[in-house]
């Protein structure tokens, strides 16, 4: 039931409706109602609720009245009702859901055009459109279009000292300048020069004033012509001394929120050019940099004051003078001059701009890291301008301009083709005579061809084989032996006329051009390309194979005799092949000063004087007695020496590294992830500017120079860290002795900076300007206990996951000493974060100046006289790859049923040779069946390292290895069912001499797939070649994989191909079952990974085939060989958040058992896959398909060899707070999985690594 006063109210509102429609100009009842009608509102709360409802529906009746009356008092007391009715509930959206915002913005209007103008009516009005206006979304927009903008901004101009009238309208006008466009009308307006004046007018007791007009003016010059409007009227000075008057008077902290609109003004100036400047000359630096050290000093808890100091941090950051870094020129200081190319023409090159301080402003756009960022930079030059940043990239150059968008080919015919416009894309092929070349490196298809032309007695021969497995090896193992012959047999056979022995051989065999038994191309024989010879496919006359032994021709066997017995006599016939170890050469570097250095001294400076020389030779001897295979391989280090040797570098190597030598076995404990210290990265960067205002703190001493080392200026103890002085001083008065010369390593340049901190700078990729993110190198004459700092202050990527848990790893060699040869996870106070240093333009290919970054990190070194390693992740080098497929090479006697050979597929611009390597299983049988059944086993191509300082994807390629070279029983029905292709480094030189993504070209490998070059890409080139061979012969690889790291991603995952998300509407036509309908067996392989796989997260995969991956392996193999299941895996760099090892970083244990699972998962694959997808129909075939199936059932249930000490719970435990994602997003940038699967580990998963001999 209605009150009284509810009826009485209800009765006022219908008496007003009926004057607002009969026009009523009885306006002193009206005032009188109105007047009432606010008195009742204000002190009853359910006339209040009465008035808002439907029912009475008093808010449109008010509205109507005051937009139909002229009276002033009628105006100011409907006003009046709708204030009141705001104080309390929700009641604003509904005031503008009736039209009230336009109504009191005309009201507005009109009233100021009144004369003289009703100052209360204009208070009220602004207090009751302060408060509806945050709720209209078209508030602004209203606002600018009845012309309210100015009369706000004329009424605060003119009631600047009328602090009553003042604080609505500056509430209002807070609101206006949420539109950026009415923030540029209100600059123009003199808004800024307003708010100036306010904040200067204000003290403490008009608090509330000065944050209103703090608020607006941050607002206002968010825009950057209000920004330098306020720099040329003197604003930063006024806010600077404003805020530091605030500053020494808060002393108990209550206007905080006043500081905080001061530094969010302050921010947003800085973030014009002018605006920097003006901060720098006002003093800004170490106003606010005394302020924040105050505060960090008050140690008053609260997140207050901790956010004064982020605020201050940042701008500090923004606004410290950007300068270039402390190196001649931030081009790689090692030189390498590219050759020239008879299939490209001669390009005039000029120098690259040098480097200069450059103060624009740089986005957040610099994606250079893994295999699948979304977009790639472009390799920085100007063709046909100013200046070219990457020497190397003659076809691209020549190319910028034709064929960068569209990925056109680069040799030499298609250019032609292009200028008469008839060379469409993809359509540069190699015809079938120049494929025949690569038949040499397959060579599973014409062995045994000497056994199918015997006429043997095939019913004796079937009864033989159906009794036993042929044991006999049909291997030829090619690792290193002490008596390796400085000449290939096959050179002398020529020479004595011996070529003829060979051809007696060959004339047996059928369909398949010749094929010498060497698994190396002679250097003689070269690829012709357009008619002329492009580049050799063989070894080099230094790292030429040898051959020994003697071909036999096989006798037809007679009756009686058994197969083994011609198995053996075949092996006879087979070679040995040992390399010859040359001399070491440092590659086309004409200012290398150490290249002539001893290697025998060399070794025992790796050593290292720990202590007395008597100590030394003592614990050098317990050294060199390792036996684990894991540590050294069996290798010794003489023998690790030998093999370096043949190793080119274009860097002047003068050492071997001691954790190559003597190896590294994982950890058997788990390493979690780093704890980040709360406020680190405010910290450091406080430091930073410390060294800015007090720079007489700063040591400022170099002690480690490579631009003085290739300039062969060895004349101070700093830039020559191979000094004998370096090595005796065991005092910390010189601080701490670096060294990068060795194989793999990466440092430019060590500043000492403070007592215990250094800043370190990364040399760039040869013949490039950037690319730094790969480290490695020594450091010692340490103090023990102690924590040292260092900065690595040219870091490029705008994120890592460094700031997420990730730790550099360091190995020492005392701990190897005592039998822990291990690298390990290791450094505190972990932080990434941008610096004050930048690349210029110039520098950036036309782009604007982009910042470097800063990885800051801490160790205390336990040891005194200790030498350590530091490096970015695990190395792994090209001597360790050579010593380790020795190591297997060597146990391949063991295992009589592998076929295995090692060739060299070419040579790089190194002089290095990229290795190839066939593994499967013998023929079942010796007729013309089994061995049929052996050559159309289906092709698995592996290959990795294409990105030099992508160490993780060697450690799973080691791991897969491993496996499949192993005795283990479902190694066996690998070799089996499969024949591997594998290149386990695709980049051998870029990998020796410490790159991080790039050849010694200055390219990146794995965008030159469309049309590698093989004169500068040679890996590439002939890689492709091989499947291209494949495809010719209709036996393409039923799995590409190209092993690859990702530094800002977690987990292990996989990149494939997809028609429905290809950019390029032709790839529908590809793949498909009919109907429109897609193959997706592609997903099946990541699908079972998921599943077997501990680190591998399914979630991750994506399938996404973008216009800037087009030149990559993975797609150029899936678009133009014709393999559906073409992938790229992707490791990463710091551990996973997912699954049995969430919380843990990866090690070397975990990518290696990756590199096992994988394998595994292949053979899970060809269970899944259809029979046409298997290539080969003979019934000795399907007789393994029928074993393999068996083998694979019992996959779970078949014991590998003891496996290391699992994880304990605790270890895998899940983390009670999840790994935060990075600022730029590439934690949740993945495209997920189509049918929405997630990996389901199988029991067992949480094994550190699966042990197999």
């Amino acid at each position: 039931m209605m009150s009284a006063t509810s009826a009485r109210a209800c009765g006022m509102l219908q008496t007003l409706e009926k004057l607002n429609t009969q026009s009523s100009e009885d306006v002193e009842q009206i005032r009188y109602l109105t007047s009432r009608l606010q008195a009742l509102i204000r002190d009853q709360e359910k006339v209040r609720k009465d008035v808002v409802s439907k029912t009475t529906n008093g808010l449109h009746i008010l509205l109507a009245t005051l937009e139909s009356s002229k009276d002033t008092h009628v105006s100011i007391n409907i006003v009046q009702c709708f204030l009141e009715l705001l104080h309390s509930g929700k009641r604003a959206s509904l005031l503008v859901s009736h039209g009230a915002t336009q109504i009191l913005l005309g009201m507005l209007s009109s009233t100021f055009q009144q004369q003289p103008v009703n100052d209360e009516l204009m208070k009220i009005l602004h207090q009751v459109l302060a408060k509806i206006g945050p709720k209209d979304r078209k508030f602004g927009v209203k606002a600018r279009l009845s012309g309210a903008l100015s009369i706000t901004l004329g009424i605060v101009r003119t009631h600047t000292s009328s602090f009553s009238i003042l604080l609505p309208c500056l509430l209002v006008l807070k609101v206006y300048t949420t539109n950026a466009v009415n923030c540029s009308h209100l600059g123009k307006s003199g808004a800024v020069t307003t708010m100036l004046k306010i904040i200067t007018i204000c003290n403490r007791k008009q608090h509330h004033i000065m944050k209103h007009a703090l608020d607006t003016l941050s607002h206002l010059v968010k825009s950057k012509s209000n920004s330098a409007r306020a720099v040329g009227q003197g604003g930063m000075a006024l806010l600077l001394s404003t805020y530091a008057e605030w500053h020494k008077g808060d002393t108990r902290n209550r206007h905080i929120t006043i500081r905080k609109g001061l530094l969010v003004s302050l921010k947003n100036i800085t973030a014009l050019k002018t605006g920097r400047k003006a901060f720098i000359e006002a003093d800004g630096i170490k106003i606010l940099y005394s302020a924040a050290k105050e505060m960090s000093e008050m140690y008053v808890p609260g997140k207050d004051l901790e956010s004064l100091t982020t605020s201050i941090s940042v701008i500090l950051r923004k606004c410290f003078p950007r300068n270039r870094l402390p190196v001649p020129t931030i081009r790689s200081c090692v030189p390498f001059s590219l050759p020239e190319s008879p299939t490209m023409p001669k390009l005039d090159l000029v120098q690259a701009a040098d480097d200069v301080i450059d103060e624009s402003e740089d986005g957040d756009d610099d994606l250079s890291s893994g295999d699948e960022i979304a977009k790639e930079p472009q390799e920085c030059f100007e063709f046909q301008g100013a200046s070219l940043t990457c020497e190397a990239d003659l076809a691209g150059a020549l190319v910028e301009k034709l064929a960068t968008s569209d990925q056109r080919c680069l040799c030499k015919d298609c250019l032609q083709l292009e200028i008469e416009g008839e060379c469409p894309l993809y359509m540069c092929k190699r015809s079938l005579q120049e494929l025949q070349v690569y038949n040499k490196f397959f060579p599973e298809m014409t062995d045994f061809e000497e056994i199918i032309a015997q006429n043997v007695d095939k019913s004796e021969l079937e009864q033989d084989e159906k009794s036993t497995r042929i044991p006999t090896p049909i291997v030829i193992p090619t690792g290193i032996t002490e008596n390796a012959e400085p000449q290939s047999s096959f050179d002398t056979s020529q020479q004595n006329g011996g070529k003829n022995k060979l051809i007696d051989v060959k004339e047996h065999r059928k369909n398949v051009p010749n094929l010498d038994q060497n698994p190396s191309v002679s250097e003689e024989d070269t690829v012709e390309t357009n008619g002329s010879k492009t580049s050799s496919v063989s070894d080099s006359a230094n790292s030429r194979t040898t051959l020994k032994g003697k071909q036999h021709k096989v006798k037809k066997s007679t009756k009686g005799s058994k197969s083994p017995v011609k198995i053996r006599k075949l092996s006879k016939s087979l070679t040995h092949v040992k390399h010859s170890s040359p001399e070491r050469t440092c590659v086309k570097s004409n200012s290398c000063p150490n290249a002539s250095l001893d290697f025998a001294s060399s070794m025992i400076v790796s050593r290292m004087t720990l202590s007395s020389p008597d100590k030394q030779d003592k614990s050098l001897e317990n050294i060199w007695n390792f036996t684990d295979d894991d540590a050294n391989m069996n290798v010794t280090p003489e023998m690790y020496a030998k093999l370096e040797e043949s190793t080119k570098s274009v860097l002047p190597v003068s050492k071997i590294s001691f954790p190559d030598i003597h190896g590294h076995i994982s950890p058997p404990f788990s390493e979690e992830y780093s704890d980040k210290q709360s406020n680190i990265q405010k910290s450091l960067v406080f430091e930073d500017i410390d060294r800015l205002i007090y720079p007489e703190g700063i040591i400022d001493r170099v002690v480690y120079d490579l631009d003085a080392i290739m300039n062969g200026d060895g004349s101070t103890l700093n830039s020559n860290p191979m000094s004998p002085k370096a090595r005796i001083s065991n005092g910390t008065a010189n601080g701490l002795k670096f060294n990068s010369l060795f194989e793999c390593g990466n440092l430019r340049k060590a500043i000492w900076v403070r007592q215990h901190e250094y800043d370190l700078i990364l040399n760039s990729d040869v013949n490039c300007n950037h690319h730094h993110q790969w480290f490695y190198f020594e450091v010692s004459n340490m103090t023990p206990g102690v924590p040292y700092r260092f900065n690595v202050i040219n870091c490029e990527k705008p994120n890592s996951q460094f700031n997420y848990g990730m730790q550099p790893v360091m190995y020492s060699i005392k701990e190897a000493m005592q039998g822990r040869p291990s690298w390990k996870r290791s450094g505190t106070k972990i932080c990434y974060y941008r610096n004050h240093f930048s690349r210029s333009s110039a520098a950036t290919g036309g782009q604007k100046g982009k910042s470097y970054f800063t990885l800051s990190f801490s160790i205390t070194f336990q040891d005194e006289d200790d030498m350590c390693y530091l490096a970015y992740h695990y190395p792994y080098t090209y001597t360790m790859l050579q010593a380790h497929l020795w190591k297997l090479e060597s146990n391949l006697k063991e295992l009589n049923s592998i076929y295995y050979k090692r060739q060299t597929l070419c040579q790089t611009l190194g002089g290095n040779s990229c290795t190839l390597l066939t593994i499967t299983s013998n023929p079942l049988t010796l007729d013309s069946d089994g061995i049929q059944q052996f050559r159309n086993r289906p092709y698995i191509f592996l290959s990795a390292r294409v990105h030099p300082g992508e160490s993780n994807a060697s450690w799973v390629m080691k791991g897969s290895l491993k496996f499949l070279l192993s005795s283990h029983p479902i190694a066996q029905v690998l070799r089996d069912t499969f024949i591997f292709k594998i290149v386990p480094m695709l980049n051998p030189d870029g990998v020796i001499n410490g790159n991080h993504r790039c050849s010694l070209t200055g390219e990146d490998l794995n965008r030159r797939w469309i049309s590698p070059n093989p004169e500068f890409h040679p890996t590439i080139y002939h890689t492709k070649g091989l499947l291209q061979y494949l495809k010719n012969i209709q036996q393409q690889p039923l799995v590409f994989c190209d092993f690859h790291g990702h530094s800002r991603k977690k987990n292990v995952f996989m990149y494939g191909c997809s028609t429905t998300q290809s950019y390029l509407a032709e790839d529908l036509n590809m793949y498909q079952m009919g109907d429109n309908i897609e193959d997706t067996s592609y997903k099946t392989l990541p699908r079972l990974l998921g599943q077997i796989a501990p680190s591998f997260a399914l979630s991750n995969c994506s399938f996404t085939v973008d216009k800037g991956k087009e030149s990559t392996a993975r797609v150029v193999v899936w678009r133009e060989i014709g393999v559906l299941r073409s992938y790229t895996m992707e490791s990463t760099y710091c551990g996973c958040d997912n699954g049995p090892y969430k919380g843990l970083q990866i090690n070397t244990a975990m990518l290696e058992e990756m590199g096992q699972k994988f394998c595994e998962g292949l053979l899970k694959l060809k269970r899944a896959s259809t029979s046409k997808t298997m290539l080969g129909t003979q019934p000795i075939y399907q007789y393994i398909l029928t074993s393999s199936e068996k083998e694979d059932d019992s996959l779970e249930e078949t014991p590998l060899s003891p496996p290391p000490p699992t994880p304990s719970a605790a270890d895998i435990a899940v983390d009670d707070e999840d790994i935060s994602l990075d600022e730029d997003g590439d934690e949740s940038d993945d495209e997920d999985e189509d049918d929405d699967i997630t990996g389901i580990p199988v029991e067992g998963a949480k094994s550190s690594r699966n042990g197999y001999s």
